[in-house]
């Protein structure tokens, strides 16, 4: 990550585009995610999910069988990589069906578009 500064206005725009992704996959919402994500989306959970586009992300999450009930984002650290990127690190619980909490490293690169903030990038480190 690099360093350059992120106005705080931005940095809380950001940090709300990660908060609304989880709220958005716990409600599964999954025809919104161009709300939070980028066309060029690309994500890659290891193991979970891997995709790239909008399209092939909603589709993946969509054939989930048993998606988390709860994501819930913390510790997250915004640095500015240009102009109108920027590089996003956050720790990550997520509720199972099935009553386990797993933890995870979310690395995000977040671009502005037209539309605001949104996730162009998301590369998850599972935890434990």
């Amino acid at each position: 990550m690099t360093n350059q500064p992120v106005s705080p206005a931005d940095a809380r725009a950001i940090e709300e585009v990660l908060n609304r992704v989880a709220y958005l996959l716990d409600t599964h919402e999954y025809d919104r995610l161009g709300e939070v994500f980028a066309p060029e989306i690309s994500f890659d959970n290891p193991g979970r999910l891997t995709a790239d586009g909008l399209d092939a992300v909603i589709a993946s999450f969509k054939a989930i069988a048993t998606p988390a009930v709860s994501h819930h984002i913390t510790n997250v650290v915004v640095v500015g990589a240009g102009e109108d990127t920027a590089e996003c690190q956050s720790k990550a619980l997520a509720l199972r069906a099935e009553g386990k909490v797993t933890a995870a490293i979310y690395r995000d690169t977040v671009t502005r578009t037209d539309a605001g903030w949104r996730v162009s990038a998301r590369r998850i480190s599972p935890l434990g």
